[in-house]
């Protein structure tokens, strides 16, 4: 029987960090399953995030334009048929929840040591105080905070590039082997949001600690709160770390903690939620390709669209400016 032949859809990825892999992300293999997928310099579908600063989407106009961010960021539908983010919202077809730490290709061994971070927990009290990695320092001033007032009870060892205190400047290689050596894990977001909720609980919750968490304030609709600290929950970071210290000082306490499962219930699981987002690029590109674009493209939405085009090229033009006059200064400051 021969098989059936896939749509062919050309697709280009742009905005996105330097380590991105165009060939080779969740995204592409998603789309693999059920399209003949092209990268394509001409696309007929732009995936954009918020890196690189150009704004390179915006030369896509005629596109059918799908938005991806790790960041708590809003996205903007004037410029965006369909989205993908942290933001609790309902938008229809044209957008869908998705935290990073769903990203197969990154985090899919977390999520399966967590599923069973609550068994075979015997002898895991004799651990060091806590652990604490963060490459980050442009957070939220709560998570220096909490550093900085918890290493006054003890030690709190600091493994990223952030505070580092280890000896090992460019921070560890791996994040869930070294929190495995701890009793606690501060696990902080970079600031707090209804929905964003990042990889750090799941990663803390894969080594078997009792994570410390600060950000996501819907976070316990999530996961099991009797597994973890919410340091959202108390008044005062001190009130909290009275709490810490209560828990680390009762080898009961912190082993029914240590044995509660990671997650409430089946509110959230791996296969339910790789289905979604199958089923929402399925109503993307099953679509006549028109009629796939849904936002305003007309009228006022059309100059919206225009006007932050205008923006992006005076933003870049201000950037060339200055890169310029920099080095005009500079070059005239060698000079004999």
């Amino acid at each position: 029987m021969d098989s059936i032949e896939k749509k062919r859809i050309k697709i280009k990825f742009v905005d996105f960090w330097g380590h991105w892999n165009e060939n080779d992300n969740f995204i592409v293999n998603c789309l693999k399953k059920y399209y003949d997928v092209e990268i394509s310099n001409k696309p007929d579908y732009v995936f954009f995030s918020t890196f690189n600063g150009l704004f390179e989407h915006m030369e896509f106009a005629d596109c059918v334009k799908i938005f991806y961010t790790q960041e708590n960021l809003c996205p903007d539908f004037n410029y965006a048929d369909y989205a993908m983010g942290y933001e609790m919202m309902s938008y229809g077809d044209r957008y869908l929840w998705y935290p990073n730490f769903l990203v197969e290709e990154r985090y899919k061994n977390s999520w399966d040591l967590m599923k069973v971070k609550h068994v075979n927990n015997e002898g895991l009290v004799n651990r060091k105080f806590c652990s604490f990695v963060v490459s980050n320092g442009m957070a939220d001033s709560i998570r220096n905070d909490m550093f900085i007032k918890l290493s006054l009870y003890k030690k709190v060892d600091s493994g990223g590039r952030y505070k580092n205190n280890i000896g090992l400047p460019n921070g560890v290689d791996d994040k869930v082997g070294f929190a495995k050596q701890y009793k606690f894990s501060l696990c902080f977001e970079n600031s707090s949001h209804p929905g964003y909720v990042t990889e750090k609980i799941v990663e803390a919750f894969a080594a078997k600690t009792v994570p410390i968490y600060w950000g996501d304030p819907c976070i316990s609709n999530i996961f099991n709160p009797k597994a973890f600290i919410n340091v959202g929950e108390f008044a005062t970071i001190d009130d909290a770390i009275e709490e810490i210290k209560k828990i680390d000082s009762d080898d009961e306490r912190y082993y029914e903690m240590l044995n509660e499962p990671a997650l409430q219930g089946n509110t959230l699981t791996w296969e339910g939620k790789h289905k979604e987002l199958e089923l929402f690029f399925l109503n993307i590109f099953d679509q006549d390709l028109n009629k796939a674009i849904r936002r305003n493209r007309v009228c006022w939405g059309r100059i919206y669209e225009e006007r932050y085009s205008a923006m992006k090229k005076a933003y870049i033009l201000l950037n060339y400016n200055i890169v310029s006059a920099v080095y005009s200064f500079w070059t005239f400051l060698i000079q004999d």
